[in-house]
């Protein structure tokens, strides 16, 4: 039986290595059959098999032997996750949202309980990293015309949105230039290459609130690492890009000016809807989930801008929590944001050479997840969501890893 479960673990770890590869790659479809691959699907799939795997290992040979219990060291994602769940009750009632949080939450675990020992591990920052160089051949092999930089066609394929897009390249590049700067031979010209696509497919994604988490990512790696001459070097290609373009100049430069600017109007009003939202629910709020968001939220739109419009959400995951989760869920994804950030930089300063890097680039992709968040929102979109905690697997993999050599 032993041999049947050696197996079945390394299946499970071949499995999310593959979700988390198809992040930089993005969905698959399959014709004439109208099937599809994603990270999102493979990961769920996965997940249950790994239910299963412990249920069986449970049945063999006892609690002890399922390993779960390692999983409390997990306790900030478990008070944030609580948080979400009790904002739900009494009922469930437009929980779609909520599922595919649960099974976000789910691939943390699991992640955490597959390659928390295993070899693989050292793979995982390349296939966040690099991978997405995938994603930006697609998108400029589906259309290239995005090449004009306008910002009516905006890098979004093959990912929903290019918000989305942005969102996974603020966190991805972070981790794509630890490779570059760990790696030697040719393995460092991939990774290079992939930095510098995804920077300039995060250009086009035309996505502010990406480009501002990007920015602070790479303030804070330069800060860090005290290596100023990467940091200018990179700023200054950014800026050539703005400078070419009038449409990056245009898109800047109305941060500044968001009366003329018809969608910044709309978040403020969806911000300033959702915070008196959640100002009247300061407890547990109204309820986890977009459905839950929108049926509140129209007496509170009746007058304005926004009165006969779509609601999404509100474009910024802090105000959004408070509005859906009150201050009990805002605090506890709070909580666990510092929390993941401190173990990590703390891990990192422990430490030498190319693991000293690597702690510090996942500091600056959590860094990027953190204010990316002011924009946007990571647990609506499969692709952001499954990166966010991936980045939360690996992040709590690495700081436990620097406790044990402590």
């Amino acid at each position: 039986m032993q041999p049947v479960l050696d197996w079945w673990r390394w299946g499970m770890i071949a499995s999310a290595s593959l979700s988390i590869a198809f992040l930089g790659i993005g969905r698959v479809e399959f014709f004439p059959s109208g099937g599809s691959m994603s990270a999102w699907s493979i990961s769920r799939t996965t997940f249950l098999f790994w239910v299963a795997f412990k249920l069986v290992v449970l049945a063999r040979s006892g609690w002890a032997a399922t390993g779960l219990s390692e999983l409390r060291s997990l306790s900030a994602l478990g008070l944030f996750f609580f948080a979400v769940t009790v904002s739900l009750l009494p009922d469930f009632r437009q929980a779609g949202d909520y599922r595919y949080f649960f099974f976000g939450c789910a691939h943390a675990l699991m992640l955490v309980d597959l390659f928390s020992a295993a070899p693989q591990k050292r793979w995982l920052p390349v296939l966040m990293g690099v991978v997405p160089f995938v994603l930006v051949v697609r998108g400029l092999v589906h259309d290239p015309a995005i090449l004009n930089v306008s910002l009516s066609q905006r890098f979004g394929y093959p990912l929903d949105h290019p918000n989305t897009a942005g969102y996974l390249f603020a966190m991805s590049l972070p981790l794509a230039m630890f490779v570059a700067t760990a790696s030697t031979g040719w393995w460092r010209a991939v990774s290079v290459a992939s930095c510098a696509s995804q920077m300039f497919a995060l250009v086009l994604t035309f996505s502010r609130g990406a480009w501002l988490g990007w920015t602070a990512a790479m303030l804070y790696l330069a800060v860090a690492l005290r290596r100023w001459k990467y940091l200018t070097a990179l700023m200054i290609v950014a800026a050539s890009g703005i400078l070419v373009s009038p449409s990056l100049q245009d898109r800047l430069a109305s941060v500044t000016r968001p009366r003329d600017d018809l969608a910044i109007r709309e978040r403020l009003q969806r911000f300033t809807s959702a915070f008196q939202l959640g100002m009247d629910h300061p407890i547990l709020g109204v309820g986890y989930g977009r459905g839950r968001l929108k049926e509140s939220l129209r007496p509170y739109l009746k007058g304005t801008i926004l009165e006969d419009s779509p609601v999404l959400h509100t474009h910024n995951v802090y105000v959004e929590l408070f509005a859906e989760t009150g201050l009990v869920g805002l605090l506890a994804y709070l909580w666990l944001l510092g929390h993941t950030l401190l173990r990590l930089r703390r891990a990192a300063r422990r430490r030498e050479g190319s693991e000293r890097l690597l702690g510090f680039a996942l500091s600056a992709s959590w860094i990027a997840a953190i204010v990316t968040g002011l924009g946007d929102i990571p647990f609506f979109h499969h692709e952001t969501r499954i990166f966010f905690f991936t980045l939360l697997a690996l992040a709590h993999m690495d700081a436990a890893g620097a406790d044990g050599e402590g």
